[in-house]
């Protein structure tokens, strides 16, 4: 998430940045020392990083053993990972490789960390950059994450420590990306609102939609695959109240069923095989906004009623959590199978359905809007 005052404020007591240890003989702290000694300890994170957004990565560090031994972590991982060994060449290979993130050395030859990180933001603003140093204080870690930068690492950083900054960097590069697009196809709907609209149904449901963004209920969105329901979801949203809260979507499709628990509720440090740190949930990270669950009438019967507890008591608890979590969240839900179907043949809870089904928006489908 977007780190404001008050997170500086946490930087500086320390929150965000890695205990100081002590540095080599260059005074520019050993990165790769833990690192490799961890290899071990999330060698078994690779079901989990499956699941991650994947976004392309630049490492930028004078020191050779550290860039290759960062690229090799993350392309073990599944990242694409390049490497710079100046500002300048980072600058370069930012117009040719287009990173999503940049993991770049505070001291380089030639321009320090926080001039990179401005050149950076100004010729692409999308382009998350984490910094890392040996020489690390509390007031340049604070000034880095005032100045736009997502986070400060002290040297020697772990091996966990990379992975779990990346993913939580990536995870919210993706979501940025998204509803930027998202935006922009709402745009062009409507530009287009006359020539989409053509059809009698296709205005009438148009309609309908203004009337449920001024309702907070749960709203399902019921269609043939390819009518826009995502669209649909996304305009609901961003004429609401909670425009100006997340848009987060699920496809619960395309998830297997024994990690859409954990990316729905999230999970706790441990849990199960590769969670090596404490990770959200789609329900906390849409609090007073918006989640769009696609295709939940694929959802299997353990998930369901893990739905219908949210929606019954709007409680809920991460994955191997005590912890109990509530969210302020508008939930819609869409589906292109026929649910009262499924509730009749017994794939789809009754109880859930009728949860769900407060608003239902029908969108026709493509051949009916001529």
């Amino acid at each position: 998430m977007m780190v404001g005052a008050r997170d500086a404020e946490k930087a500086a007591a320390g929150a965000r940045t890695e205990a100081t240890l002590p540095r080599d003989h260059d005074g520019k702290g050993d990165m790769t020392s833990d690192a490799e000694r961890e290899e071990h300890e999330s060698a078994s994170s690779s079901a989990v990083a499956a699941s991650i957004p994947r976004g392309k990565i630049l490492v930028v560090d004078d020191e050779p053993e550290i860039r290759e031994t960062v690229r090799r972590i993350l392309s073990k991982e599944g990242y694409e990972a390049d490497i710079a060994e100046s500002g300048r060449i980072a600058l370069d290979k930012l117009e040719s490789f287009r990173p999503a993130l940049v993991l770049c050395d505070y001291r380089l030859p030639d321009l320090d960390g926080l001039q990179l990180l401005h050149r950076i933001k100004d010729r692409h603003p999308e382009t998350e950059v984490v910094l890392f140093s040996g020489y690390g204080t509390i007031d340049s870690a604070v000034q880095a994450i005032r100045d736009g930068a997502y986070d400060f690492l002290q040297k020697p950083v772990k091996r966990v420590t990379i992975l779990r900054t990346v993913e939580r960097v990536l995870e919210k590069h993706a979501l940025l990306v998204e509803n930027r697009r998202l935006r922009e196809e709402l745009s062009e709907v409507r530009g287009r609102r006359d020539l989409i609209a053509v059809s009698e149904t296709m205005r009438r449901t148009l309609d309908v939609v203004q009337q449920v963004a001024q309702s907070s209920a749960t709203t399902l969105i019921v269609g043939e695959s390819g009518t826009g329901k995502e669209v649909i979801a996304n305009l609901i949203h961003t004429s609401s109240e909670r425009r100006d809260g997340p848009f987060i979507k699920v496809s619960c499709a395309a998830i297997p069923e024994t990690l859409l628990e954990a990316e729905l509720f999230g999970h706790e440090k441990g849990a199960f095989t590769g969670a090596v740190h404490q990770r959200k949930g789609r329900f906390e990270l849409a609090h007073m906004g918006t989640l769009f669950l696609d295709e939940v009438g694929e959802m299997s019967p353990t998930i369901q009623v893990k739905l219908l507890r949210v929606l019954q008591e709007g409680e809920f608890e991460r994955l191997g959590g005590n912890q109990t979590l509530r969210s302020d969240v508008r939930l819609i839900t869409a589906t292109n199978v026929d649910l009262e179907d499924a509730v009749r043949h017994g794939r789809f809870r009754s109880d859930l359905y009728y949860r769900l089904n407060v608003i239902t928006v029908p969108l026709p489908p493509l051949r009916e809007r001529r």
